[in-house]
């Protein structure tokens, strides 16, 4: 499943269904009607439904979309985006994503526990013991969890990689590696 992440200011607005919309400077991996898993402030939400994706230039943005962004104005969305993004220019494009939630957890579950299948596990340590164990593991990947090792953390060695959107790529070899792990008993449930 699909996962999106979010800024932790946005989690009460996000479980209550008050934003329906995020602003990205990049198109994620997602597609109209996907079912994605929402996480902010280190924290699992729920299940969100995709509704619509579609851009436009920055100063094009709507009063009524920054107020679906949690905003209470056009003015105020686009400067929490320069914060964000500093070198960021009017005309660039981005991309806006509707939801709606689909399942909201009662149980708060940490972003962290979930990527791991509930386990408490160090992703240092994980990737040590991919690179140790797993054999199916590509060239590439073999760098990637050496970056990772090197950095010391998933945010380190994402910003590595150019950015905090990155940290995926870590995370979809560590999920798939520690999958393989299980299979071979060097991880126990």
């Amino acid at each position: 499943m699909k996962h999106l992440f979010f800024d932790g200011k946005y989690l009460e607005a996000l479980k209550t269904g008050e934003k329906k919309i995020t602003i990205r400077i990049e198109k994620p991996n997602i597609r109209v009607g996907d079912i994605i898993i929402f996480h902010a402030g280190g924290k699992v939400i729920g299940k969100f439904k995709i509704k619509n994706i579609y851009t436009k230039k920055l100063y094009q943005i709507t009063d009524e979309e920054a107020k679906l962004d949690g905003y209470n104005s056009k003015e105020e969305l686009i400067k929490a985006i320069k914060e964000h993004y500093p070198r960021i220019k009017d005309t660039k494009e981005v991309v806006i994503i509707e939801f709606e939630p689909i399942e909201i957890f009662d149980k708060e579950i940490s972003s962290e526990d979930f990527a791991w299948k509930g386990f408490r596990i160090d992703p240092i340590e994980l990737a040590k013991l991919a690179l140790q164990y797993d054999e199916t593991l590509t060239e590439k990947q073999k760098m990637y969890l050496k970056i990772l090792i090197e950095s010391g953390s998933l945010r380190k060695a994402s910003m590595k990689l150019g950015g905090l959107q990155k940290r995926g790529i870590f995370r979809k070899i560590l999920r798939k590696s520690l999958e393989r792990l299980i299979e071979k008993g060097i991880i126990k449930i």
